[in-house]
């Protein structure tokens, strides 16, 4: 929570020295946030931290050197953030971890997103039609998100604002998660009024990644 803390406590838009890439307008209409795999995960739950309803940005943070995603913030205000937790879902206290251990999701297909709890059974149900439609020709969910990602292979990331139902507002931040597959937790900042500022996936500690100093 170090490195996360010391880059998204203030409202800097591209903090640290690295690239922002805006995905603008994720829809929250319940305000309940869900970060996981959007193609493998096993009954998320929404993060304790809920915001007000309404559309909000999610930026990518770039490392500078590899284009990498290192961190995804779903930003809900320009406020200055006055503490940082970990965010967690119901049933997780951070007070029972070990100094070296985090709450999180897994991700295994590369991807990690944001999305309103209201969406994911909504993701559920176009699987199932597309897999009813397409027949033998359907092979998973997969194809239909690789479709729809913007890939920069040389910059190293892939992302989009997917939104499965075009008569429906509900959409999912996708993009791709650091270096692939792993753990990750994410953060909620909190302004003085205990409410929540931005929440923040980090897959790679720029800190850690950074080169060394120049003596």
């Amino acid at each position: 929570m170090t490195t996360v803390a010391r880059l998204f406590t203030s409202a800097a838009p591209s903090p640290g020295g690295l690239r922002a890439l805006e995905l603008p307008g994720l829809w929250l209409p319940t305000g309940h946030v869900v970060a996981c795999d959007p193609l493998a995960y096993f009954n998320p739950q929404p993060l304790t931290h809920a915001c007000p309803p309404g559309r909000y940005p999610v930026y990518l943070h770039l490392l500078p050197t590899e284009g990498r995603i290192a961190y995804a913030e779903l930003r809900l205000s320009t406020a200055d953030v006055a503490r940082w937790e970990m965010a967690v879902v119901p049933g997780q206290d951070p007070a029972t971890l070990a100094a070296d251990e985090i709450f999180g999701h897994p991700v295994s297909a590369g991807l990690g997103c944001f999305m309103d709890a209201s969406t994911l059974p909504l993701l559920e149900q176009h699987d199932a039609e597309l897999e009813a439609q397409l027949g033998d020709e359907y092979v998973s969910y997969d194809d239909y998100v690789a479709e729809h990602l913007e890939n920069d292979a040389l910059a190293g990331h892939e992302h989009c604002l997917l939104q499965p139902y075009a008569d429906r507002e509900n959409n999912v931040a996708v993009f791709q998660s650091g270096y692939g597959d792993g753990f990750y937790a994410t953060y909620v900042g909190l302004d003085a009024a205990g409410q929540p500022v931005k929440f923040v996936t980090e897959f790679i500690d720029a800190a850690e990644s950074a080169p060394p100093a120049q003596s």
